[in-house]
């Protein structure tokens, strides 16, 4: 269906020719439009009423357009007729905060995955359901910055929007602030923690024969997991009894899982000189195992 919606979009779009400088030609909404500009370069524009006139026409007076978007694909584009146009406002302002705040690049789609996450999850709110985060205490110490964003941004939705969203939310919201930021990184140098990251998961998806979603929220997490991993490696955590009961439990059900840890265990011997307990070896099968459940075949 998504198809079929993105190529009648698209033949209305070229097929509709004459295209003079920075014309409008196909309504999303009353505030959004699929442009060319004086290039025809096809962008999707953002301003108050740009869409509510006739198409296709040109747009004489540009300060109407209040930001405009490049190269979206179409999954991007799909959103646009499932986000509310409050929602995907209150997502650029954020975001807008988050570059000066963070002092970094985002991609112009990072406005559109992260409207996409706070429209499911107010959805999520307002029907009772409250996913609690296991990292939200170990992402206040170790991402002091994208927790305080995170707080800034449940203050502003609540402002804007009159919804309340649970504090647990707070730590969601933070992990996409650090995943977007090492795309970012990944799209300007790649980083020794960015390619450590990256080479983990090509061995899981080695190992277990399956394909990650890098959008997915359980990528997000397992990313936070070996970023904290990494920081504490210096440390040396002693195994609590519950959890080494746990461990030989997991050792024993799920061996494809168990053989793919031990190999992201070798990695890290190798790269970095630097032997896994058997209590990170745990966290890391609990990790994989949620991509391998939901992913593998």
């Amino acid at each position: 269906m998504l198809d079929n919606i993105v190529k009648r979009l698209y033949e209305k779009f070229f097929l509709l020719g004459g295209y003079r400088q920075n014309e409008s030609s196909k309504k999303i909404n009353n505030n959004v439009a699929i442009c060319l500009d004086s290039n025809n370069c096809e962008l999707v524009a953002f301003g108050k009423g740009i869409g509510f006139p006739k198409m296709p026409y040109e747009i004489q007076d540009l300060s109407l357009i209040d930001r405009t978007f490049y190269d979206l694909d179409s999954n991007i584009m799909s959103l646009f007729n499932e986000i509310p146009d409050p929602v995907m406002q209150v997502s650029m302002e954020i975001v807008d905060k988050a570059k000066v705040y963070l002092n970094t690049n985002l991609s112009d789609a990072f406005v559109f995955t992260l409207a996409d996450h706070l429209h499911f999850t107010i959805q999520r709110c307002q029907e009772g359901m409250v996913i609690e985060n296991m990292l939200f205490y170990e992402l206040q110490h170790l991402y002091v910055k994208e927790m305080e964003l995170a707080q800034w941004a449940r203050r502003l939705i609540y402002r804007r929007l009159f919804v309340n969203l649970p504090k647990e939310e707070e730590a969601n919201i933070a992990m996409h602030f650090i995943n977007a930021q090492l795309v970012a990184k990944k799209q300007d140098e790649e980083s020794d923690l960015t390619r450590m990251i990256e080479d983990v998961t090509s061995i899981v998806e080695k190992e277990l024969n399956l394909l990650i979603n890098r959008d997915d929220f359980n990528y997000s997490r397992f990313i936070i997991h070996l970023q904290y991993l990494l920081k504490r490696k210096d440390k040396k955590v002693v195994i609590h009894t519950s959890n080494l009961k746990m461990f030989e439990k997991m050792k024993e059900e799920y061996v494809d899982v168990y053989q793919c840890v031990l190999k992201i265990k070798e990695y890290f011997e190798k790269i970095l000189n630097w032997q896994l307990n058997d209590e990170e070896l745990l966290y890391l099968m609990l990790h994989v195992n949620r991509f391998y459940s939901r992913e593998g075949l």
